[in-house]
């Protein structure tokens, strides 16, 4: 019965997932508590210790939780960065909630219609019938996410909703392949998401590799080259955000300027150039802030304060905290995903690499673990899909 409402919660935090990030956490924390009151522990422990892309998340928090003795900042602060990686955890308690098939589906598609109903709200806002024009013009189509998390959804439900539509007949494939069109769109014409562009564009070409070998990624990277040349010729939205991001580049090449592109790569010189000096515990939970600091001594003040707070790459930001260690260990964990998501059977296969593919892609330009969004995206959506791996039902059992 605990775990029923257990279950139940995690799809109303699938639902919120989208829109709200307090419905979305409280949902969780009542998923939580209800699997506690369930006393599920130890069959728990053995899900997780059956599937190594949950126990390697358990290990990483652990980690994490280690890294607070020799933070570089207060305790409290440290803490704070912790409980911002819960969703490792989350991962293999979802993942052993969901090991039934048909609480399974109900999840994965809650998470499909909540992210078809975001889409339908932003061409709703696209055309001025949510956000006012002003609004509109300067963040693009997002309604209720930043541009980052909002691209990201979307090229997920892209890739999704591609791959079904390949596997279904009749109206079905029909209404699949338009609601794959309109997200792939989404991303392109209405949101400055530069995140989003890449994982769609990987998601592409994984997504014809998969299904039709060399020559499906052959084509599918020619295809990719003529929508990005279509896009910057005829998409307003694209061609500024790609001429913007050329023109911070050069410009920080010459000098380092308050630009979002010179905050990017000036984040990524300075961690990496901090993490080869101070490859072994790193700077503790929390203490990116403070190494930093240290590495931009000599920079002007607008980098050499303590107003960032991540460098806007996960494997730099845990390698900073952790050490090449905690570098390695989230690497392990992504290869370790990508390996076992192979094993799945039929769709949720390609939906589990799918997942991974875009954590792994989308983490080397944010901190996606950080952030509650996409973490409990990877939690919730990629929980569940785990969750069909016949060793982790045998061992949830």
């Amino acid at each position: 019965m605990m775990l029923d409402a257990a279950r139940w919660a995690v799809l109303a935090a699938a639902a919120a997932l989208p829109f709200s990030t307090a419905a979305t956490n409280l949902a969780m924390l009542l998923a939580l508590a209800a699997w506690l009151a369930a006393r599920q522990w130890r069959s728990t422990a053995r899900a997780i210790a059956a599937e190594p892309a949950a126990w390697l998340g358990w290990l990483l928090f652990a980690a994490l939780a280690a890294g607070i003795a020799w933070s570089r900042v207060p305790t409290a602060q440290a803490a704070a960065v912790l409980q911002k990686y819960r969703e490792l955890l989350l991962f293999g308690i979802v993942m052993f909630l969901f090991a039934d098939a048909l609480w399974r589906a109900r999840l994965l598609w809650v998470a499909f219609a909540a992210a078809v109903m975001l889409l339908a709200m932003s061409y709703a806002a696209l055309f001025g019938l949510v956000l006012d024009p002003e609004q509109a013009a300067t963040q693009g189509a997002v309604v209720t996410k930043t541009s980052i998390t909002h691209s990201f959804m979307i090229s997920l439900l892209a890739y999704a909703a591609a791959l079904l539509a390949l596997q279904a007949q009749a109206w079905r494939r029909w209404a699949l392949g338009a609601i794959a069109a309109l997200a792939a769109l989404n991303v392109l014409a209405a949101v400055p998401g530069r995140t989003g562009y890449v994982v769609l564009a990987v998601l592409a070409l994984f997504l014809a590799a998969a299904r039709w070998s060399l020559k499906g990624f052959a084509a599918a990277l020619v295809g990719v080259v003529l929508v990005v040349a279509a896009a910057y010729q005829w998409l307003p939205s694209f061609t500024t955000r790609i001429d913007q991001t050329a023109a911070e580049t050069q410009e920080y090449e010459q000098a380092p300027g308050p630009t979002s592109m010179s905050f990017r790569l000036h984040y990524l010189k300075r961690s990496a150039r901090w993490l080869a000096d101070h490859p072994l515990a790193g700077a503790g939970t929390g203490g990116w802030v403070e190494a930093f600091y240290e590495a931009t001594a000599g920079d002007p003040p607008f980098l050499h304060n303590r107003r960032h707070h991540h460098p806007h790459n996960e494997y730099l930001h845990l390698g900073v905290q952790l050490g090449v260690g905690g570098l390695a260990l989230f690497v392990a964990l992504l290869a370790a995903g990508w390996v076992r998501a192979g094993a799945l059977a039929g769709h949720e296969a390609l939906l589990a690499r799918g997942i991974v593919l875009a954590f792994a892609v989308g983490c080397l330009f944010n901190d996606f673990l950080l952030d509650s969004t996409e973490g409990h995206i990877w939690a919730v959506v990629g929980g569940a899909l785990f969750a069909a791996s016949p060793r982790l039902r045998r061992a949830a059992r």
